[in-house]
């Protein structure tokens, strides 16, 4: 399987010993990598689309330090694997604040480096939801259904509103939820499909989202309490 990499390190002799690293895991893993390496943290999140299936991160960098990166990534993709390489050790603590999931220290040695990306590599495995494709005007836009938060129509135009921003595309509700995952997502009404991993409570007729609220029609609300109780487990 092909991975995206990411390492934003600003020495580049460390970067070229991360490079060098992952050409020596690659053989026997079963793994490709296609590696893009930003010497700022200002340069990679000017440059970041949500392709990244790991970011090695150096928290010393120039303007805009690692940490502060980290924490703008986090409001752009809550989900890409992170982990801090670093001299920095006492920072350990505030790594959790923005998910990451491990520290390895420099110079970073290859079996650390093994350990912790096959860690990674697991983790995106287990936390893999399916690629969407989107039409939008310029192109074609690939995003994991993990990242859309809700999908709305208007006029036979749809709004994907994930956690980049908001996409729009000819089409209609329903053909678009033929290619989501089965229980992943429901209609509140006719005009919103809604993923239920974004879903914070039921409030009478009101879905509640992390980023606001949205109108359930009286004719979906069984429907809705049905798809979130199974996709808890009967936890709701």
């Amino acid at each position: 399987m092909r991975r995206m990499i990411a390492i934003v390190e600003d020495d580049p002799a460390e970067a070229e010993l991360l490079k060098s690293h992952f050409a020596r895991y690659a053989p026997g893993s079963g793994e490709e990598f296609d590696i893009k390496c930003f010497q700022t943290g200002g340069a990679f999140l000017n440059a970041y689309q949500p392709i990244y299936d790991l970011v090695l991160m150096d928290i010393d960098l120039p303007g805009i330090n690692g940490m502060d990166t980290a924490e703008c990534l986090r409001q752009m993709d809550h989900s890409v694997a992170l982990v801090f390489v670093t001299n920095l050790a006492r920072y350990a603590a505030k790594g959790y604040a923005v998910d990451a999931m491990d520290f390895l220290l420099k110079p970073v040695s290859y079996s650390s480096f093994a350990v912790t990306v096959q860690r990674a590599l697991l983790r995106c495995r287990y936390n893999h939801q399916p690629d969407l494709l989107i039409n939008i005007p310029d192109g074609v836009y690939r995003i994991s259904t993990s990242r859309i938060r809700y999908i709305e129509v208007n006029n036979h135009t749809l709004a994907y509103h994930t956690t980049e921003g908001v996409l729009t595309s000819p089409g209609n509700l329903k053909d678009v939820e033929n290619r989501l995952p089965e229980g992943q997502f429901v209609r509140c009404n006719r005009c919103y499909l809604v993923n239920l991993s974004f879903v914070r409570a039921v409030r009478g007729h009101r879905l509640v989202l992390d980023t606001g609220e949205l109108q359930i029609s009286r004719p979906k609300r069984a429907a809705v309490l049905d798809a979130l109780n199974n996709y808890l487990g009967g936890g709701f």
